[in-house]
């Protein structure tokens, strides 16, 4: 007996309950999966391409023979990200070891002038010398 006063089984469950059906998958066009796609057109946010006002300040407090010029002028987000893990004891010396190392392979790598900076800056990093408020 149900509660609105009608009589219910198993058999009636069809009158109530709608069938699952799954959604059909939709077929990535041929283009999108080759290898030569810009990819850049895809992201949804795109990062920072000049120093932010955190990024500055912490240049200025770097010593003359520590500030990556070549590094800010060619790759600022990068300066960006390096100020973002700057006080973070784990993540560091990671981050630093990502932007030296090639765990891909194959990569062309910083030019020589900011390979230079960054491994100035990695120098530096271990020696604990300046600290960001």
């Amino acid at each position: 007996m149900s509660i609105y006063g009608g009589r219910r089984g198993w058999s009636d469950l069809n009158d109530v309950v709608q069938p699952v059906t799954r959604p059909r998958t939709v077929e990535a066009p041929a283009r999108a999966l080759q290898s030569d796609t810009d990819w850049t057109k895809v992201r949804r946010a795109r990062p920072a391409d000049y120093l932010l006002p955190l990024s500055e300040k912490w240049f200025d407090a770097l010593p003359a023979e520590v500030a990556p010029c070549a590094l800010a002028s060619q790759f600022p987000r990068i300066v960006n990200v390096i100020v973002s893990q700057w006080n973070d004891h784990q993540n560091a010396p990671g981050l630093f070891e990502e932007l030296l190392g090639d765990r891909r392979g194959g990569r062309a790598g910083f030019p020589s002038a900011v390979r230079r900076d960054l491994l100035n800056l990695q120098e530096f990093w271990y020696s604990g010398k300046l600290q960001l408020r």
